[in-house]
Protein backbone atom coordinates (compact mmCIF):
# COMPACT_ATOMS: atom_id res chain seq x y z
CA UNK A 1 0.00 0.00 0.00
CA UNK A 2 1.92 3.69 -1.02
CA UNK A 3 2.50 5.42 1.83
CA UNK A 4 0.13 8.73 2.01
CA UNK A 5 1.79 12.42 1.36
CA UNK A 6 1.41 14.42 4.73
CA UNK A 7 1.84 18.09 5.32
CA UNK A 8 4.57 19.72 6.35
CA UNK A 9 2.96 20.89 10.13
CA UNK A 10 1.70 17.37 10.13
CA UNK A 11 6.08 16.02 9.69
CA UNK A 12 7.01 18.72 12.13
CA UNK A 13 4.73 17.31 14.43
CA UNK A 14 5.35 13.72 13.76
CA UNK A 15 9.40 14.37 14.57
CA UNK A 16 8.59 16.76 17.08
CA UNK A 17 10.47 19.96 15.88
CA UNK A 18 9.14 23.19 14.88
CA UNK A 19 7.44 23.59 11.44
CA UNK A 20 9.73 26.67 10.42
CA UNK A 21 12.91 23.99 11.11
CA UNK A 22 11.21 22.27 7.77
CA UNK A 23 10.56 24.88 6.02
CA UNK A 24 14.29 25.95 6.05
CA UNK A 25 15.22 21.96 4.88
CA UNK A 26 12.59 22.60 2.29
CA UNK A 27 14.20 25.66 1.04
CA UNK A 28 17.76 24.48 0.83
CA UNK A 29 16.50 21.62 -0.73
CA UNK A 30 17.14 19.13 1.60
CA UNK A 31 13.38 18.11 1.67
CA UNK A 32 11.26 17.91 -1.76
CA UNK A 33 7.60 17.70 -1.83
CA UNK A 34 6.22 14.50 -3.61
CA UNK A 35 2.62 16.27 -4.52
CA UNK A 36 0.63 19.08 -3.98
CA UNK A 37 -3.28 19.34 -3.65
CA UNK A 38 -5.82 21.08 -4.89
CA UNK A 39 -5.92 23.66 -3.00
CA UNK A 40 -1.95 24.10 -3.73
CA UNK A 41 -0.11 22.56 -0.58
CA UNK A 42 2.73 21.01 -1.06
CA UNK A 43 2.38 17.17 1.00
CA UNK A 44 6.25 15.41 1.55
CA UNK A 45 6.90 11.90 1.91
CA UNK A 46 7.16 10.45 5.21
CA UNK A 47 10.08 8.74 4.64
CA UNK A 48 11.88 11.14 3.87
CA UNK A 49 11.41 13.64 6.65
CA UNK A 50 12.15 10.77 8.50
CA UNK A 51 15.66 10.59 7.07
CA UNK A 52 16.05 14.19 7.78
CA UNK A 53 14.79 13.88 11.53
CA UNK A 54 17.68 11.17 11.87
CA UNK A 55 20.18 13.63 10.52
CA UNK A 56 19.29 16.56 12.92
CA UNK A 57 19.67 13.71 15.52
CA UNK A 58 22.84 12.89 14.78
CA UNK A 59 24.06 16.52 14.56
CA UNK A 60 22.23 17.53 17.99
CA UNK A 61 23.85 14.58 19.51
CA UNK A 62 27.67 16.25 18.69
CA UNK A 63 26.57 19.57 19.55
CA UNK A 64 25.32 17.64 23.07
CA UNK A 65 28.93 15.97 23.35
CA UNK A 66 31.00 19.02 23.20
CA UNK A 67 28.13 21.27 24.78
CA UNK A 68 28.25 19.92 28.78
CA UNK A 69 29.99 22.48 31.13
CA UNK A 70 32.86 20.31 32.19
CA UNK A 71 33.37 19.51 28.45
CA UNK A 72 33.30 22.77 27.12
CA UNK A 73 35.76 24.24 30.21
CA UNK A 74 38.54 21.73 29.56
CA UNK A 75 38.58 22.12 25.74
CA UNK A 76 38.46 25.79 26.19
CA UNK A 77 41.46 25.37 28.41
CA UNK A 78 43.65 23.77 26.07
CA UNK A 79 44.75 27.00 23.64
CA UNK A 80 45.56 28.84 26.67
CA UNK A 81 47.54 26.63 28.08
CA UNK A 82 49.21 25.74 24.93
CA UNK A 83 50.37 29.25 24.22
CA UNK A 84 51.72 29.36 27.39
CA UNK A 85 53.89 26.21 26.99
CA UNK A 86 55.17 27.65 23.69
CA UNK A 87 54.89 31.20 23.18
CA UNK A 88 53.08 31.07 20.27
CA UNK A 89 50.96 33.78 19.11
CA UNK A 90 47.49 31.64 17.96
CA UNK A 91 46.42 28.39 20.05
CA UNK A 92 43.05 27.09 18.89
CA UNK A 93 40.84 23.81 19.11
CA UNK A 94 38.66 22.61 16.15
CA UNK A 95 35.87 20.20 17.05
CA UNK A 96 34.29 18.54 13.53
CA UNK A 97 32.16 15.30 13.11
CA UNK A 98 33.32 11.87 11.86
CA UNK A 99 32.26 13.30 8.60
CA UNK A 100 34.48 16.63 8.79
CA UNK A 101 31.65 19.10 9.48
CA UNK A 102 32.64 21.61 11.63
CA UNK A 103 31.33 22.18 15.02
CA UNK A 104 33.34 23.98 17.18
CA UNK A 105 35.94 26.16 17.25
CA UNK A 106 38.01 27.49 20.98
CA UNK A 107 40.79 29.84 20.66
CA UNK A 108 43.40 32.10 22.06
CA UNK A 109 45.37 35.08 20.94
CA UNK A 110 42.79 35.64 17.62
CA UNK A 111 41.30 39.00 20.22
CA UNK A 112 37.90 39.99 21.38
CA UNK A 113 36.95 41.43 17.92
CA UNK A 114 36.39 38.26 16.21
CA UNK A 115 33.03 36.81 16.60
CA UNK A 116 33.62 33.01 15.23
CA UNK A 117 29.95 31.98 15.73
CA UNK A 118 28.87 34.42 12.87
CA UNK A 119 32.04 32.93 10.65
CA UNK A 120 32.29 29.85 8.65
CA UNK A 121 34.98 27.71 10.42
CA UNK A 122 38.00 25.52 10.22
CA UNK A 123 36.65 23.08 7.76
CA UNK A 124 39.63 20.18 8.88
CA UNK A 125 40.50 19.53 5.66
CA UNK A 126 43.82 20.56 4.10
CA UNK A 127 46.75 20.88 6.81
CA UNK A 128 44.20 20.41 9.43
CA UNK A 129 43.19 17.08 7.88
CA UNK A 130 46.79 16.12 7.98
CA UNK A 131 47.44 16.03 12.47
CA UNK A 132 47.69 12.46 13.00
CA UNK A 133 47.50 11.49 16.49
CA UNK A 134 49.21 12.72 19.65
CA UNK A 135 52.66 10.82 19.08
CA UNK A 136 52.53 12.37 15.71
CA UNK A 137 52.58 16.69 15.88
CA UNK A 138 52.56 18.05 12.69
CA UNK A 139 55.37 21.12 11.80
CA UNK A 140 55.25 23.47 9.31
CA UNK A 141 57.51 26.43 9.04
CA UNK A 142 55.90 28.62 6.11
CA UNK A 143 51.93 27.26 6.22
CA UNK A 144 51.81 29.04 2.85
CA UNK A 145 54.38 27.20 1.26
CA UNK A 146 52.91 23.66 1.97
CA UNK A 147 50.69 21.58 -0.73
CA UNK A 148 47.46 21.58 1.62
CA UNK A 149 47.56 24.92 2.98
CA UNK A 150 43.82 25.30 2.29
CA UNK A 151 41.11 24.81 4.84
CA UNK A 152 41.13 27.81 6.89
CA UNK A 153 38.25 30.88 6.95
CA UNK A 154 39.24 34.38 5.72
CA UNK A 155 38.31 35.57 9.09
CA UNK A 156 41.48 33.61 10.42
CA UNK A 157 44.72 35.69 11.87
CA UNK A 158 47.62 35.87 9.13
CA UNK A 159 49.89 33.13 9.96
CA UNK A 160 53.46 31.74 8.72
CA UNK A 161 54.72 28.64 11.46
CA UNK A 162 52.42 26.14 12.35
CA UNK A 163 52.49 23.38 14.83
CA UNK A 164 49.02 20.59 14.95
CA UNK A 165 47.91 17.46 16.75
CA UNK A 166 45.10 15.82 16.84
CA UNK A 167 43.69 15.53 20.39
CA UNK A 168 40.66 13.16 20.24
CA UNK A 169 38.95 11.23 17.73
CA UNK A 170 36.16 9.30 19.60
CA UNK A 171 32.29 9.29 20.11
CA UNK A 172 31.88 10.38 16.35
CA UNK A 173 33.69 13.76 16.99
CA UNK A 174 37.35 14.58 16.14
CA UNK A 175 39.12 17.77 18.13
CA UNK A 176 42.72 19.17 16.36
CA UNK A 177 45.03 21.55 18.49
CA UNK A 178 47.07 24.04 16.11
CA UNK A 179 49.55 26.44 17.03
CA UNK A 180 50.35 29.27 14.94
CA UNK A 181 52.72 32.23 14.87
CA UNK A 182 52.40 35.24 12.84
CA UNK A 183 54.24 36.07 9.34
CA UNK A 184 57.03 38.47 11.61
CA UNK A 185 57.97 35.45 14.11
CA UNK A 186 59.88 32.75 13.89
CA UNK A 187 59.01 28.93 13.79
CA UNK A 188 58.64 26.52 16.47
CA UNK A 189 61.06 24.45 17.68
CA UNK A 190 61.52 20.31 18.60
CA UNK A 191 60.73 21.01 22.43
CA UNK A 192 57.67 23.09 21.38
CA UNK A 193 56.68 20.22 19.66
CA UNK A 194 57.56 17.81 22.90
CA UNK A 195 55.82 20.17 25.10
CA UNK A 196 52.83 20.32 22.69
CA UNK A 197 52.93 16.40 22.66
CA UNK A 198 52.90 15.85 26.67
CA UNK A 199 49.98 18.43 26.57
CA UNK A 200 48.09 16.78 24.32
CA UNK A 201 48.11 13.57 26.16
CA UNK A 202 47.05 15.66 29.70
CA UNK A 203 44.15 16.59 27.48
CA UNK A 204 42.96 13.24 26.58
CA UNK A 205 43.05 12.63 30.34
CA UNK A 206 41.19 15.42 30.96
CA UNK A 207 38.82 14.82 28.23
CA UNK A 208 37.63 11.41 29.40
CA UNK A 209 37.48 13.02 33.10
CA UNK A 210 35.12 14.93 31.96
CA UNK A 211 33.00 12.82 29.54
CA UNK A 212 32.50 10.08 32.65
CA UNK A 213 31.66 13.04 34.83
CA UNK A 214 28.92 14.80 32.63
CA UNK A 215 27.85 11.15 31.78
CA UNK A 216 27.33 10.51 35.38
CA UNK A 217 25.59 13.46 36.03
CA UNK A 218 23.44 13.13 33.44
CA UNK A 219 22.99 9.63 34.78
CA UNK A 220 21.92 11.18 38.23
CA UNK A 221 19.57 13.94 36.76
CA UNK A 222 17.70 11.25 34.82
CA UNK A 223 17.35 9.05 37.75
CA UNK A 224 16.16 11.93 39.65
CA UNK A 225 13.58 13.29 37.07
CA UNK A 226 12.91 9.80 36.36
CA UNK A 227 11.77 8.92 39.66
CA UNK A 228 9.96 12.48 40.71
CA UNK A 229 7.65 12.12 37.21
CA UNK A 230 6.68 8.90 38.53
CA UNK A 231 6.06 10.37 42.02
CA UNK A 232 3.89 13.12 40.26
CA UNK A 233 2.29 10.84 37.96
CA UNK A 234 1.41 8.47 40.75
CA UNK A 235 -0.31 11.33 42.87
CA UNK A 236 -1.94 12.99 40.11
CA UNK A 237 -3.31 9.23 39.05
CA UNK A 238 -7.26 8.92 38.33
CA UNK A 239 -6.89 5.39 39.81
CA UNK A 240 -6.04 4.21 42.92
CA UNK A 241 -1.82 2.87 43.66
CA UNK A 242 -0.36 1.69 46.91
CA UNK A 243 3.29 0.16 46.50
CA UNK A 244 4.64 -1.89 49.13
CA UNK A 245 8.15 -3.21 50.10
CA UNK A 246 8.26 -6.80 49.64
CA UNK A 247 11.02 -7.10 52.75
CA UNK A 248 8.91 -5.05 55.39
CA UNK A 249 5.53 -5.53 53.77
CA UNK A 250 5.47 -1.70 54.86
CA UNK A 251 3.85 1.29 52.65
CA UNK A 252 6.33 2.92 50.17
CA UNK A 253 3.76 5.04 48.65
CA UNK A 254 0.26 5.97 47.41
CA UNK A 255 -1.73 7.88 45.07
CA UNK A 256 -4.48 10.50 46.07
CA UNK A 257 -6.85 8.43 45.17
CA UNK A 258 -5.97 5.65 46.58
CA UNK A 259 -6.18 8.14 50.03
CA UNK A 260 -9.42 9.01 49.09
CA UNK A 261 -11.16 5.62 48.50
CA UNK A 262 -9.71 4.07 51.56
CA UNK A 263 -10.51 7.37 53.46
CA UNK A 264 -7.50 7.24 55.34
CA UNK A 265 -3.75 9.03 54.91
CA UNK A 266 -1.77 5.56 54.23
CA UNK A 267 1.09 7.38 55.60
CA UNK A 268 4.86 5.76 54.50
CA UNK A 269 5.44 2.82 56.83
CA UNK A 270 2.18 1.87 57.53
CA UNK A 271 2.38 -1.64 57.41
CA UNK A 272 0.26 -3.87 55.00
CA UNK A 273 -1.49 -5.46 57.54
CA UNK A 274 -2.99 -2.80 59.50
CA UNK A 275 -4.41 -1.29 55.64
CA UNK A 276 -5.96 -4.60 55.40
CA UNK A 277 -7.55 -3.47 58.70
CA UNK A 278 -8.93 -0.58 56.87
CA UNK A 279 -11.22 -1.76 54.22
CA UNK A 280 -12.75 -4.86 53.49
CA UNK A 281 -13.11 -6.47 49.59
CA UNK A 282 -15.93 -8.58 48.34
CA UNK A 283 -16.34 -10.49 45.28
CA UNK A 284 -18.96 -9.34 42.48
CA UNK A 285 -21.29 -12.47 43.89
CA UNK A 286 -20.99 -10.53 47.50
CA UNK A 287 -18.77 -13.01 49.25
CA UNK A 288 -16.25 -11.50 51.07
CA UNK A 289 -12.75 -12.14 50.06
CA UNK A 290 -9.86 -13.13 52.96
CA UNK A 291 -6.56 -11.59 53.48
CA UNK A 292 -4.98 -13.98 51.76
CA UNK A 293 -6.78 -14.07 48.48
CA UNK A 294 -6.41 -10.36 48.38
CA UNK A 295 -4.39 -9.48 44.82
CA UNK A 296 -1.22 -7.55 47.23
CA UNK A 297 -1.00 -10.49 49.15
CA UNK A 298 -1.06 -12.51 45.53
CA UNK A 299 1.46 -10.81 44.07
CA UNK A 300 3.87 -10.57 47.14
CA UNK A 301 3.33 -14.38 47.80
CA UNK A 302 2.85 -16.35 44.16
CA UNK A 303 5.20 -13.42 42.40
CA UNK A 304 2.51 -13.30 39.34
CA UNK A 305 0.65 -10.07 38.49
CA UNK A 306 -3.11 -10.52 39.01
CA UNK A 307 -6.15 -10.44 36.54
CA UNK A 308 -8.13 -7.32 36.39
CA UNK A 309 -10.81 -8.26 38.94
CA UNK A 310 -14.49 -6.61 39.38
CA UNK A 311 -14.71 -5.97 43.19
CA UNK A 312 -16.69 -3.94 46.05
CA UNK A 313 -14.51 -2.24 48.30
CA UNK A 314 -16.70 -1.58 51.80
CA UNK A 315 -15.10 1.30 53.84
CA UNK A 316 -15.07 1.38 57.80
CA UNK A 317 -18.85 3.34 57.20
CA UNK A 318 -19.96 0.00 55.19
CA UNK A 319 -20.45 2.30 52.37
CA UNK A 320 -19.38 0.52 49.52
CA UNK A 321 -17.53 1.12 46.11
CA UNK A 322 -17.05 -0.60 42.96
CA UNK A 323 -13.45 -1.38 41.91
CA UNK A 324 -11.66 -3.26 39.33
CA UNK A 325 -8.14 -4.50 40.85
CA UNK A 326 -5.12 -6.00 39.96
CA UNK A 327 -2.12 -6.30 41.34
CA UNK A 328 1.71 -7.24 40.07
CA UNK A 329 5.04 -7.72 41.46
CA UNK A 330 8.07 -5.46 41.03
CA UNK A 331 11.64 -7.09 40.45
CA UNK A 332 15.13 -5.56 41.77
CA UNK A 333 18.11 -5.80 39.49
CA UNK A 334 19.32 -8.89 41.01
CA UNK A 335 15.99 -10.41 39.58
CA UNK A 336 14.73 -10.89 43.53
CA UNK A 337 11.82 -9.61 44.76
CA UNK A 338 11.87 -5.73 45.81
CA UNK A 339 7.95 -4.66 46.06
CA UNK A 340 4.63 -4.83 44.62
CA UNK A 341 2.01 -2.96 43.60
CA UNK A 342 -1.84 -2.53 43.39
CA UNK A 343 -3.92 -0.81 41.16
CA UNK A 344 -7.54 0.02 41.43
CA UNK A 345 -9.82 1.51 39.82
CA UNK A 346 -13.45 3.26 40.90
CA UNK A 347 -16.06 2.36 38.12
CA UNK A 348 -19.31 3.67 40.01
CA UNK A 349 -19.52 5.64 37.03
CA UNK A 350 -19.74 2.90 34.30
CA UNK A 351 -22.29 1.18 36.46
CA UNK A 352 -24.32 4.28 36.39
CA UNK A 353 -23.93 4.37 32.73
CA UNK A 354 -24.75 0.77 32.04
CA UNK A 355 -27.68 1.27 34.33
CA UNK A 356 -28.91 4.41 32.33
CA UNK A 357 -28.36 2.16 29.35
CA UNK A 358 -30.77 -0.84 30.60
CA UNK A 359 -33.22 1.86 31.40
CA UNK A 360 -32.75 3.72 27.97
CA UNK A 361 -33.02 0.35 25.87
CA UNK A 362 -36.10 -0.54 27.99
CA UNK A 363 -38.18 3.08 26.78
CA UNK A 364 -36.75 2.40 23.15
CA UNK A 365 -37.96 -1.24 23.10
CA UNK A 366 -41.11 -0.06 24.25
CA UNK A 367 -41.39 3.36 21.69
CA UNK A 368 -40.66 0.97 19.13
CA UNK A 369 -43.29 -1.27 20.01
CA UNK A 370 -46.33 0.96 19.98
CA UNK A 371 -45.28 2.65 16.11
CA UNK A 372 -44.88 -1.46 15.22
CA UNK A 373 -48.79 -1.96 16.29
CA UNK A 374 -50.01 1.43 15.28
CA UNK A 375 -48.68 0.46 11.46
CA UNK A 376 -50.50 -2.91 11.99
CA UNK A 377 -53.44 -1.36 13.06
CA UNK A 378 -53.57 1.42 10.50
CA UNK A 379 -52.78 -1.42 7.79
CA UNK A 380 -56.21 -3.20 8.93
CA UNK A 381 -57.87 -0.27 8.63
CA UNK A 382 -56.90 -0.01 5.04
CA UNK A 383 -58.00 -3.23 4.19
CA UNK A 384 -61.69 -2.80 5.28
CA UNK A 385 -61.48 0.73 2.72
CA UNK A 386 -62.86 0.57 -0.81
CA UNK A 387 -60.63 3.24 -2.02
CA UNK A 388 -58.49 5.65 -0.37
CA UNK A 389 -61.03 8.50 0.46
CA UNK A 390 -60.41 10.96 3.17
CA UNK A 391 -60.26 8.68 5.66
CA UNK A 392 -57.59 6.90 4.38
CA UNK A 393 -55.46 10.01 4.12
CA UNK A 394 -55.81 10.48 7.52
CA UNK A 395 -54.51 6.69 7.95
CA UNK A 396 -51.49 6.61 5.33
CA UNK A 397 -50.34 10.10 6.69
CA UNK A 398 -50.13 8.37 10.56
CA UNK A 399 -48.58 5.32 8.99
CA UNK A 400 -46.00 7.83 7.83
CA UNK A 401 -45.57 9.59 11.03
CA UNK A 402 -45.26 6.76 13.01
CA UNK A 403 -42.67 5.00 10.33
CA UNK A 404 -40.41 8.59 10.11
CA UNK A 405 -40.42 8.20 14.46
CA UNK A 406 -39.60 4.61 14.24
CA UNK A 407 -36.56 5.43 11.63
CA UNK A 408 -35.40 8.35 13.88
CA UNK A 409 -34.56 6.47 17.23
CA UNK A 410 -33.21 3.25 14.97
CA UNK A 411 -30.78 5.66 13.10
CA UNK A 412 -29.96 7.48 16.56
CA UNK A 413 -29.15 4.32 18.13
CA UNK A 414 -27.49 2.85 15.70
CA UNK A 415 -25.19 5.98 15.29
CA UNK A 416 -24.89 5.52 19.10
CA UNK A 417 -23.97 2.53 19.62
CA UNK A 418 -21.20 2.39 16.76
CA UNK A 419 -19.74 5.42 18.25
CA UNK A 420 -19.13 3.82 21.38
CA UNK A 421 -18.04 0.90 19.59
CA UNK A 422 -15.29 3.01 17.74
CA UNK A 423 -16.44 1.79 14.54
CA UNK A 424 -17.69 4.72 13.19
CA UNK A 425 -14.73 6.80 11.60
CA UNK A 426 -14.06 9.89 9.97
CA UNK A 427 -13.73 8.98 6.11
CA UNK A 428 -12.21 12.77 5.11
CA UNK A 429 -12.24 13.83 1.47
CA UNK A 430 -12.41 17.50 -0.35
CA UNK A 431 -15.67 18.81 0.00
CA UNK A 432 -17.56 22.01 -0.07
CA UNK A 433 -19.94 23.47 2.78
CA UNK A 434 -22.32 24.84 0.37
CA UNK A 435 -23.16 21.25 -1.04
CA UNK A 436 -23.25 20.09 2.22
CA UNK A 437 -26.12 22.81 3.87
CA UNK A 438 -27.97 22.59 0.34
CA UNK A 439 -28.22 19.24 0.46
CA UNK A 440 -29.23 18.63 4.41
CA UNK A 441 -31.92 22.23 3.84
CA UNK A 442 -33.58 19.59 0.87
CA UNK A 443 -34.02 16.83 3.32
CA UNK A 444 -35.63 19.11 5.95
CA UNK A 445 -38.08 21.06 3.50
CA UNK A 446 -38.91 17.51 2.93
CA UNK A 447 -39.55 16.01 6.38
CA UNK A 448 -43.16 16.31 7.69
CA UNK A 449 -42.33 19.25 10.08
CA UNK A 450 -40.08 21.06 7.41
CA UNK A 451 -42.89 21.29 4.80
CA UNK A 452 -43.78 25.16 4.32
CA UNK A 453 -40.97 26.23 6.41
CA UNK A 454 -38.59 28.75 5.25
CA UNK A 455 -34.99 27.47 5.85
CA UNK A 456 -32.41 29.90 4.23
CA UNK A 457 -28.57 29.48 4.15
CA UNK A 458 -25.84 32.61 3.70
CA UNK A 459 -22.90 31.38 2.15
CA UNK A 460 -19.94 33.29 1.17
CA UNK A 461 -19.02 32.90 -2.42
CA UNK A 462 -14.88 32.41 -1.14
CA UNK A 463 -15.49 29.37 1.14
CA UNK A 464 -12.61 27.53 0.87
CA UNK A 465 -12.97 23.49 0.10
CA UNK A 466 -12.11 21.48 3.04
CA UNK A 467 -11.16 17.92 3.82
CA UNK A 468 -13.99 16.46 6.05
CA UNK A 469 -16.42 13.75 5.91
CA UNK A 470 -19.44 15.47 4.40
CA UNK A 471 -21.80 12.63 4.87
CA UNK A 472 -21.03 12.79 8.97
CA UNK A 473 -21.26 16.50 8.77
CA UNK A 474 -24.81 16.12 6.71
CA UNK A 475 -26.05 14.32 9.90
CA UNK A 476 -25.12 16.59 12.07
CA UNK A 477 -27.09 19.58 10.18
CA UNK A 478 -29.98 17.01 9.73
CA UNK A 479 -29.94 17.10 13.24
CA UNK A 480 -29.63 20.58 13.92
CA UNK A 481 -32.44 21.53 11.21
CA UNK A 482 -34.59 18.79 12.66
CA UNK A 483 -34.68 20.22 16.28
CA UNK A 484 -34.97 23.46 14.59
CA UNK A 485 -38.07 22.88 12.48
CA UNK A 486 -39.76 20.15 15.38
CA UNK A 487 -39.45 22.26 18.54
CA UNK A 488 -39.48 26.13 17.24
CA UNK A 489 -41.86 28.36 15.04
CA UNK A 490 -40.99 30.13 12.22
CA UNK A 491 -37.72 30.64 9.64
CA UNK A 492 -34.48 29.03 10.04
CA UNK A 493 -31.54 30.54 8.71
CA UNK A 494 -27.95 28.72 8.07
CA UNK A 495 -24.81 30.92 8.15
CA UNK A 496 -21.36 29.87 7.11
CA UNK A 497 -18.17 31.81 8.01
CA UNK A 498 -14.11 30.98 7.37
CA UNK A 499 -11.61 32.27 9.96
CA UNK A 500 -8.38 32.51 8.00
CA UNK A 501 -6.12 32.70 11.72
CA UNK A 502 -7.56 29.71 12.69
CA UNK A 503 -8.05 28.19 9.85
CA UNK A 504 -11.53 26.88 10.41
CA UNK A 505 -15.24 26.74 8.94
CA UNK A 506 -17.99 27.87 11.30
CA UNK A 507 -21.42 26.99 10.60
CA UNK A 508 -24.53 28.06 13.04
CA UNK A 509 -28.03 27.07 12.62
CA UNK A 510 -29.99 29.89 14.07
CA UNK A 511 -33.81 29.50 15.06
CA UNK A 512 -36.61 31.68 16.16
CA UNK A 513 -37.76 29.87 19.21
CA UNK A 514 -37.66 30.29 22.57
CA UNK A 515 -33.81 29.87 23.41
CA UNK A 516 -32.05 27.13 25.63
CA UNK A 517 -32.42 27.86 29.11
CA UNK A 518 -28.85 28.97 31.03
CA UNK A 519 -28.73 26.07 33.39
CA UNK A 520 -29.34 23.41 30.90
CA UNK A 521 -26.78 24.80 27.81
CA UNK A 522 -24.29 22.93 29.62
CA UNK A 523 -25.71 19.52 29.33
CA UNK A 524 -28.03 20.14 26.45
CA UNK A 525 -25.19 17.81 24.21
CA UNK A 526 -25.29 15.05 27.17
CA UNK A 527 -26.45 11.61 25.89
CA UNK A 528 -30.49 10.92 26.50
CA UNK A 529 -30.76 14.59 27.79
CA UNK A 530 -33.85 16.03 26.96
CA UNK A 531 -36.05 19.31 27.53
CA UNK A 532 -39.35 18.68 29.29
CA UNK A 533 -40.88 22.46 29.41
CA UNK A 534 -43.50 21.79 27.03
CA UNK A 535 -42.19 23.29 24.36
CA UNK A 536 -41.63 20.03 22.16
CA UNK A 537 -44.28 20.70 19.21
CA UNK A 538 -43.96 17.05 18.28
CA UNK A 539 -42.91 13.60 19.65
CA UNK A 540 -40.16 13.87 21.95
CA UNK A 541 -36.98 12.67 20.51
CA UNK A 542 -34.40 9.94 22.04
CA UNK A 543 -32.18 12.80 23.42
CA UNK A 544 -29.30 11.08 21.26
CA UNK A 545 -28.96 13.67 18.41
CA UNK A 546 -27.22 16.54 20.13
CA UNK A 547 -24.35 13.97 21.47
CA UNK A 548 -24.06 12.32 17.95
CA UNK A 549 -23.37 16.02 16.53
CA UNK A 550 -20.82 16.66 19.48
CA UNK A 551 -19.20 13.44 18.84
CA UNK A 552 -18.98 13.73 14.91
CA UNK A 553 -18.08 17.32 15.48
CA UNK A 554 -15.12 15.99 17.85
CA UNK A 555 -13.88 13.67 15.57
CA UNK A 556 -13.38 15.89 13.19
CA UNK A 557 -10.96 18.10 15.65
CA UNK A 558 -13.61 20.84 15.86
CA UNK A 559 -15.80 22.07 18.41
CA UNK A 560 -19.52 22.49 18.87
CA UNK A 561 -21.61 24.60 20.95
CA UNK A 562 -24.91 26.83 21.38
CA UNK A 563 -26.00 30.44 22.91
CA UNK A 564 -29.08 32.39 22.63
CA UNK A 565 -29.31 35.60 20.74
CA UNK A 566 -30.69 39.07 21.92
CA UNK A 567 -34.05 38.74 20.38
CA UNK A 568 -34.20 35.18 22.62
CA UNK A 569 -33.88 32.65 19.88
CA UNK A 570 -30.88 29.92 19.31
CA UNK A 571 -28.25 29.69 17.66
CA UNK A 572 -26.45 26.14 17.53
CA UNK A 573 -22.88 26.16 16.10
CA UNK A 574 -19.83 24.24 15.30
CA UNK A 575 -16.31 24.98 13.24
CA UNK A 576 -14.17 22.42 12.26
CA UNK A 577 -10.31 23.05 11.15
CA UNK A 578 -10.76 23.19 7.03
CA UNK A 579 -7.68 21.05 6.30
CA UNK A 580 -6.01 18.78 9.75
CA UNK A 581 -3.29 17.83 8.30
CA UNK A 582 -2.12 21.94 8.34
CA UNK A 583 -3.06 22.00 12.07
Amino acid sequence: MPERPISLRKAAQIIGVHHSTLARAVERGEIKPISTTPGGWHRYSRRDVERYSRTLEATEAARTRIAAPTVDHALGEIPRLARELTGADYAAVTVQEASGRPLRIYHDGFGPDIDWKSQDLPEGKGVLGKLGDADAALRIDDVSRHPSSYGFPDWHPPMKALLGVQIANTGGLKARLYLANSPERDGFTLDDEQHLVKLTHFAQLALDAAHLYEREKVNRVLAESTERRLQAVMEESAVGVVIVEAATRQLLGSSQEARRLFRHSLDLGTSLDDMNQLVNFYDSDGRLVTNDELPLESALSKLQQTRPREMFLERRNRSRVPVLVTAAPISAEDGTLDSAVLVFQDVSQIHEVDSAKSEFLSMITHDLRSPLATIKGMAGELNHLSSVDRDGKVVLDAIDEEVDHMTELVSNILDMSRIESGSRSVEREICHMADIVQDAIRRARNSRHGLGRAISASIPTDLPVMYADPGQLGRVLDNLLSNAVKYTPGKVQINNTYDSDSDTIRTEVIDEGEGIPSARRAEIFDKFFRLRDGRTRGREGSGLGLAICKSVIGAHGGRIGVHNNPTGSATFWFEIPRDPDQV
